[in-house]
């Protein structure tokens, strides 16, 4: 299952993102071959998305979003070898592709992105499969297919039914992109959308989203803050590290005083 605020950034495998990979505020990167590149850009995409990998696939946790259909074995042969996270796999709707390229997807994590009705009628199979670490959901081509008017309303249940099978078997959730790149109010809203549906984290398309995301666990998250404050009582040094940051008895203090407030709003 995903921890809590994980931020799952996309990122177009273009040479201007490739020096500022280490700058990125989130917490897995996924190098995207697909969607943000004109056909005639893929072939490039795919040199500068092994370049990338071979120089942060150590130290950043990093996906690659391959293509479907033709590009789909070049792409996973070309980048197979090379040590990094894992694959994230579009419109996938049969786990009979894990079989049929299990020797390269073996040792690396695959997120399945369900973005077909086929796709979310074959949960219960697709959740169930091995190699399969994460279910990502892909809202813009799901209404597609269903139709031009088809709104979100359109998607809760197969949002619910993806994050059903996730759950069900321990793998995480992530939800679809927002669009919503300027108003980080209107951004949060949806965030907190996907999180009240049950989905583990959303994806996301802009480093302004990831921060977003990241302030708002860091400040305001009470069952996060929580979990910092039984973490420590139940340590005997007097000092705690969790997810990157030290905690003392006077920080403690100050989160427990906030989480009073928090439960007197309630």
């Amino acid at each position: 299952m995903a921890q809590i605020g994980k931020t799952w950034l996309f990122v177009p495998a273009k040479e201007k993102y490739v020096e500022r990979i280490p700058q990125i505020e989130a917490d897995a990167i996924i190098l995207d071959l697909e969607d943000s590149l004109a056909p005639s850009q893929k072939e490039k995409g795919q040199e500068i998305a092994a370049e990338i990998l071979q120089r942060y696939g150590e130290s950043r946790e990093l996906y690659v979003r391959l293509n479907s259909g033709e590009r789909f074995r070049g792409e996973l042969n070309a980048l197979k070898d090379i040590h990094f996270t894992g694959f994230m796999i579009p419109k996938f709707e049969e786990v009979s592709l894990c079989e049929e390229h299990r020797e390269h997807l073996k040792g690396k994590s695959v997120i399945a992105l369900i973005e077909s009705t086929k796709g979310i009628i074959g949960l219960p199979e697709i959740g169930a499969h091995p190699l399969i670490q994460g279910l990502a959901f892909g809202g813009e081509d799901y209404r597609k297919e269903l139709g031009f008017e088809a709104g979100e309303e359109a998607t809760l249940f197969a949002r619910n039914r993806l994050v059903l099978y996730a759950s069900y078997n321990r793998k995480y959730s992530l939800d679809t992109v927002s669009m919503e790149i300027r108003d980080m109010g209107k951004f949060m809203e949806d965030y907190h959308r996907s999180k009240r549906l049950g989905f583990s984290g959303k994806l996301l398309i802009h480093p302004s989203q990831a921060r977003a995301v990241k302030d708002y666990y860091r400040k305001n998250d009470g069952e996060y803050l929580r979990s910092i404050v039984a973490a420590f009582e139940n340590s005997a040094d007097g000092i705690l590290q969790m997810d990157g940051k030290w905690y003392e008895k006077p920080h403690i203090e100050k989160i427990k005083k906030y989480l009073l407030e928090l439960e007197t709003k309630q």
